[in-house]
């Protein structure tokens, strides 16, 4: 009996052991050793990829002001803003998992910015400057779309037009942003390469990076997220949250991305077909679609700007 005890106490904190690991690995931000300026190992060797480290290097380097405000559950988040044209819209934009708005916004905040538009490049509940350290994969980070929306509303007015920009997990996040009350100079959503359920996205990631059996992996993602994390990975899903939009939404993927595959895009375009408008680019890789098809990128995002201006 006493043995029997032992090892089930010793399976108990295995068990409890395997997925703090997990909550650490996939949840838990700031990690040492990285900088807002930082590729993963797994985006170097793409092609662009230097064009995109000098394009980075060069935002990070841009004068800007800092600006701050408060989340609903009271963490202080940090932005950069790039101050424009007074008479220009203001675009918020927000990064991916890991990463920054520097990096992942080198080349379309670039771009915003020499345009003379108002950006806010807002760095992410547990990310760089601003509070926090679990990652929810856009369960709590959606409502900081709607606190930066207002924070945008306060430095300007109510009734200037706003963009919403999101990459990777930051495109998921303001997807999901999209089936809250937004105010009505929200005029428009951007999102490149989002995925549309959490769930599915680590059993995605688990078994093409990892070779976890899929259901292992969605077994661990959300009982850590539960335990340690005190959220639960399957809240919502971007499809469940774009149908009750009333913001316009264009949605930008690569075809070859091999980290969030391209049908979740389809997933989220069929959710809401009236108001989404999806564009598919060959070759492109996991956030690479400006890299590899700059000037139709430019164009499409360009026009539907001005369309829903």
């Amino acid at each position: 009996m006493t043995i029997a005890l032992i090892i089930l106490a010793a399976l108990v904190i295995l068990f409890f052991s395997v997925l703090l690991v997990f909550y650490f690995f996939v949840y838990y931000m700031p990690h040492r050793g990285m900088t807002e300026t930082h590729f993963e190992k797994i985006l170097l060797g793409h092609p662009y990829v230097e064009d995109a480290r000098r394009a980075t290097e060069e935002m990070a380097a841009r004068k800007c002001e800092r600006i701050a405000t408060r989340s609903h559950d009271k963490l202080r988040l940090s932005a950069r803003f790039f101050r424009g044209d007074e008479s220009m819209p203001v675009c918020i934009l927000f990064h991916g998992y890991h990463g920054s708005g520097v990096r992942d916004f080198s080349g379309v905040g670039r771009d915003l910015i020499n345009k003379g538009y108002n950006v806010i490049m807002v760095d992410e509940r547990n990310h760089w400057r601003s509070e926090g350290h679990t990652i929810t994969f856009g369960m709590r980070e959606r409502y900081d779309v709607l606190t930066w929306v207002k924070k945008a509303n306060r430095l300007f007015s109510d009734d200037k037009p706003i963009y919403i920009f999101g990459i990777s997990m930051g495109a998921a996040t303001v997807l999901m942003a999209s089936g809250l009350e937004l105010p009505e100079n929200v005029r428009c959503i951007l999102a490149d390469c989002p995925y549309n359920d959490v769930m599915d996205e680590m059993a995605f990631a688990g078994s093409t990076h990892m070779k976890t059996p899929a259901a292992l992996s969605k077994f661990l993602a959300r009982a850590s997220a539960k335990i340690y994390g005190r959220f639960d990975i399957a809240e919502t899903t971007v499809a469940d949250e774009v149908k009750k939009t009333k913001v316009p939404i264009l949605i930008m993927h690569g075809e070859e991305d091999n980290l969030v595959p391209c049908y979740m895009s389809k997933q989220i375009k069929e959710a809401n077909p009236d108001m989404i408008e999806l564009h598919i680019f060959p070759e492109a890789r996991h956030g690479q679609s400006y890299l590899f098809h700059k000037e139709e990128y430019r164009s499409i995002m360009d026009r539907f700007m001005q369309e829903n201006l």
